[in-house]
């Protein structure tokens, strides 16, 4: 199956651009289109700023594009989205498809001074929760980029036996090496697909210029890279194929050394 990740800044609120791309992978045969963190809302350290009435009205319309566009080009999308929860907001990750919307508040906030998300958003998870869908036969899992550094996030993508793994992120300062390197190896120890789709543009905090840079990327079960994007606004589309999925659980075994001690 052909899936596709949409390499992009923070969205305009018209819908045009991203009915752009849809046409060309509705006409490409893509049946799920990703995109990054902070596209369809504004980047975290804007949102701070903004009024709330503002982020709730920016995040409704978003969910109305995205249903548009679902249906009118019977894709699946995934992405990123704030949602307003009692008087304050969470931060989850959306997937659309023209029957249904669902959405998945994240597990790990970012508590950093300089990018505190866990004190402004209300997510309160009680016990870790991966979202996981089905198209065509394949399994897919949503995951954000910071939540891959947890291994239970990854003990629960292998119990719940994962074909792709979907990652969005919004990654700057110079850190193309070590998510490179983090997500091939994810990707080889638990045997699937990693889509990584990485924001682009910049962002102004105080003196400092942040830049995202994009890399989005496919990398297999065999921890290779197979495609990956530069930096700037592109589309990446790819091929999930279940034969090396397959290929690569029969070779290495791991999930079958789990079993055999009743890890799951």
């Amino acid at each position: 199956m052909k899936i596709c990740a949409l390499q992009l800044p923070t969205l305009p609120m018209s819908s045009a651009r991203l009915d752009y791309y849809l046409q060309i992978c509705a006409n490409e045969g893509v049946e799920l289109v990703c995109i990054g963190e902070y596209v369809l809302n504004n980047f975290f350290r804007d949102l701070v700023k903004m009024p709330k009435n503002l982020i709730k009205e920016q995040s409704d319309m978003r969910k109305t594009i995205m249903n548009d566009l679902c249906k009118k080009y019977d894709i699946s999308i995934v992405a990123p989205l704030i949602l307003q929860k009692g008087r304050g907001f969470v931060k989850v990750c959306a997937k659309f498809s023209k029957n249904q919307n669902k959405f998945y508040e994240q597990n790990f906030l970012m508590p950093y001074s300089h990018w505190d998300e866990k004190s402004f958003f209300l997510n309160s998870p009680t016990k870790v929760n991966i979202p996981t869908f089905n198209i065509n036969r394949t399994k897919f899992a949503i995951i954000n980029a910071y939540e891959t550094n947890f291994d239970v996030c990854w003990q629960e993508i292998m119990k719940k036996k994962v074909d792709v793994v979907i990652v969005p992120s919004a990654c700057t300062f110079f850190s193309e090496t070590r998510w490179k390197e983090l997500l091939k190896t994810r990707a080889f120890t638990n045997l699937v697909y990693i889509l990584r789709i990485n924001r682009v543009g910049e962002h102004k905090y105080e003196n400092e210029r942040w830049n995202f840079y994009g890399q989005s990327m496919l990398i297999n079960p065999f921890g290779d890279i197979v495609n990956e994007l530069g930096k700037d606004e592109e589309m990446l589309i790819v091929n999930i194929d279940k034969k090396e999925i397959n290929k690569a659980r029969s070779l290495w075994k791991f999930s079958d050394q789990l079993k055999n001690i009743g890890a799951f």
